[in-house]
């Protein structure tokens, strides 16, 4: 190996511990995009996106010959839109996770998921949809 490309080499090893020290360190996947099963019988599946605090992220789907929910953990059939989707953000507590729904113009309340889906943290919330007119 050159002695350039040797240089070069540990200059970018270099670079690059420095930038660790300086950069803050990425936090890990809060929830991962997937399919979520609930023990509760007869709880649908839920499928996020893998993106908190954004409309519509979180889905269930209906098998279109039975016309039920998926409830057996692979979020079968055909996804339901909107306004048969959910949103599912981020926060600290209850009054939090109101204001983000309302930020995201989601007025309607909120409840805390992992009482009924465990995989899910408790800082998932769902925001309530508004009622069909």
């Amino acid at each position: 190996m050159s002695a350039s490309k040797s240089w070069f080499i540990a200059l970018a090893l270099l670079g690059s511990v420095a930038g660790v020290a300086c950069a803050p360190m990425p936090s890990p996947t809060w929830l991962a995009a997937g399919c979520y099963n609930s023990p509760v019988a007869d709880a649908p599946d839920f499928r996020f996106s893998g993106t908190p605090n954004v409309p519509g992220n979180l889905t269930v789907a209906i098998d279109i010959s039975t016309f039920t929910l998926s409830s057996d953990g692979t979020c079968s059939g055909l996804p339901l839109g909107e306004p048969y989707s959910f949103t599912l953000v981020r926060a600290d507590d209850a009054p939090a996770a109101e204001l983000r729904c309302s930020t995201l113009g989601l007025d309607n309340g909120v409840g805390q998921i992992a009482a009924d889906y465990p995989s899910f943290p408790a800082d998932a919330w769902v925001c309530n949809p508004p009622p069909v007119d």
